[in-house]
């Protein structure tokens, strides 16, 4: 996930000059923080510098992966919130212990992220939050999509449940009437500079037939069956933070043969930013597809451009790439200028293959335009911070906070829970996103997808079993994963508010689906049974036993 850190951290373990050592990042298929940081790279190189001119590959078994691989931090969170009769939220205290295992490997980092989304999406007067980072003799923690938040955002969005039916308040109404405006401090004392679209999130999701027809929905649930929905609102912080430079450098080429090539120094891990760079270029400078091309993440030829990961690509590199892009087109016309014989640029527009200047229906090939020689461009862009420090502990300052720009959601669950099983089927989902302007709507319905279903592994399928610091669910017979039957039909909707910062607009949109689903299921649960289950996922076996001592009195 990043190439040129991989470099930097291999060269000390092998002993050589950074110069030495070559990293190509093809497409790689999903990681979501798992091939974030170096793991088996430097054995890799051992090994390979031992076995001169031979390929050297590691292929571990289901059951060895599951063993040496990160996992996401369990948590423990304690949450009090209060708010005044009318439903204004007043105050918010936090404690949440985040297991790391027996390395860091980010786990501060992590930590602070849902430190930092700890409160929501909210105003809130007064709050008090804290988290500690626990080496403990589970596996290792470490970087998976969300880093940290979908943790915090389930023990939250649970809490506003729980608060509005103490209150008597819809639970939608006691969002809108809380949520963050532009311009409001948000729960860790930052002011809000950026696009801030929670509240038309949720006001779609109010005028949406899942959220109006509810209750003839629910009323429908047959024999043995009952039906709930459930509601959760949820953030993501785009990028490093304020102390480590998010920045991105893009290289554009226009090649000897009139096509433009564009060199990405950030991975595409599969969320297709890579199309999205060409797109950019392309229609910058006035081109179809086909006269664009694309060198993938190469330390000898590209430039470093940072991680994929933060939900920073598109936005970072996206930038730097626009800035190369324009560069590139005003050389170009004014190689054009005097090829043409022109006194100005007036007139002249960038076509596939060629410039051609509209007034006199004259043009001339890119091929050769300067003298038969490829023409080279770079640009830099470094993502603008928080210009105000916040009250905090100031070693987490070091680890992100504050974010300066966020994306926002309203996530919609419509489940049916089996009541001789306590089987749980998610039967409907709506998810109401703010990433700022799309650029790639198929590119958005797909990161939108995925997302919501690996959150519904995290609600309802994925139990990592350790007991002792030994795992239990070593494989996919006993660690249980959604399969394309479990996942609902979903309606993946956007709100069109530009971000002025992004690339035409856009803000991140890699992590925000991960962090609705289990709040939204287990608020719907709750609707459904009348029970609240507080650890995650929800399984058969949980929900079967919490309806059990329901009935019984015990629950």
């Amino acid at each position: 996930q990043s190439p040129f850190r991989d470099r930097r951290e291999l060269a000390p373990a092998l002993g050589l000059e950074e110069e030495k050592i070559r990293v190509r990042a093809p497409y790689c298929g999903g990681a979501f923080g798992g091939k974030d940081g170096i793991t088996v790279q430097a054995l890799l190189a051992l090994a390979a510098l031992k076995c001169a001119g031979r390929p050297v590959k590691l292929w571990l078994s289901r059951s060895e992966s599951i063993l040496a691989s990160c996992k996401r931090h369990p948590a423990r969170l304690s949450y009090r919130l209060g708010a005044s009769a009318d439903g204004t939220f007043k105050a918010l205290e936090v404690k949440a212990w985040y297991d790391t295992g027996p390395y860091d490997h980010l786990g501060v980092a992590v930590m602070t992220l849902g430190l930092e989304h700890s409160g929501g999406p909210y105003r809130i007067e007064n709050t008090q939050l804290e988290a500690w980072a626990v080496y403990t003799n589970n596996p290792v923690g470490g970087p998976f999509r969300g880093f940290g938040v979908p943790q915090v955002a389930a023990s939250m969005e649970q809490t506003v449940d729980l608060l509005a039916e103490k209150l008597a308040i819809c639970p939608l109404e006691l969002r809108l009437k809380n949520v963050l405006k532009r311009g409001d401090i948000n729960p860790v004392g930052l002011k809000l500079e950026t696009s801030t679209a929670i509240g038309d999130c949720l006001e779609k999701v109010r005028q949406h037939p899942y959220w109006k027809e509810r209750e003839k929905w629910k009323a429908a649930a047959g024999p043995f069956k009952r039906r709930g929905v459930g509601l959760a609102a949820v953030m993501q912080g785009m990028g490093y933070g304020p102390v480590v430079p998010d920045m991105a450098e893009a290289k554009l080429e226009l090649t000897a043969e009139g096509r433009f090539r564009v060199y990405a120094g950030v991975v595409d891990m599969g969320q297709g930013n890579a199309s999205t760079y060409l797109q950019l270029a392309a229609s910058i400078l006035g081109q179809s597809m086909e006269q664009m091309e694309l060198v993938l993440p190469d330390t000898a030829k590209t430039l470093a451009s940072g991680s994929s990961s933060a939900s920073r690509t598109t936005y970072t590199f996206g930038n730097a790439l626009i800035r190369a892009a324009k560069k590139m087109r005003a050389e170009i016309l004014d190689r054009a200028v005097l090829r043409l014989g022109l006194e100005s640029a007036a007139g002249l527009a960038l076509e596939p293959g060629r410039v051609s200047h509209l007034p006199s229906g004259r043009s001339i090939a890119l091929a050769g335009l300067f003298t038969g020689k490829q023409k080279l461009v770079t640009s830099r862009f470094q993502a603008p911070v928080a210009g105000r420090e916040i009250d905090c502990d100031p070693r987490l300052r070091a680890f992100g906070i504050p974010h300066f720009i966020f994306s926002y959601a309203a996530h919609l669950a419509l489940v049916e829970v089996d009541t001789l099983t306590g089987q749980v089927e998610c039967r409907g989902f709506l998810a109401v996103t703010d990433c700022g302007r799309i650029i790639n709507p198929q590119l958005f319905q797909q990161q939108m997808h995925g997302g919501i279903a690996q959150g519904l592994g995290y609600a309802l399928f994925e139990q990592f079993l350790v007991e002792e610091g030994r795992i239990l669910t070593s494989d996919l017979a006993t660690y249980i994963l959604p399969c394309a039957a479990d996942i609902p039909d979903m309606d993946c909707r956007a709100v069109d508010q530009a971000e002025p910062s992004g690339p035409f607009g856009l803000k991140g949109a890699g992590e925000i689906a991960m962090n609705g689903p289990l709040p939204a299921v287990a608020n719907a649960v709750a609707d459904a049974c009348k029970i609240r289950i507080t650890s995650a996922p929800l399984t058969a076996e949980k929900v079967l036993a919490a309806m059990n001592g329901r009935t019984e009195g015990e629950g």
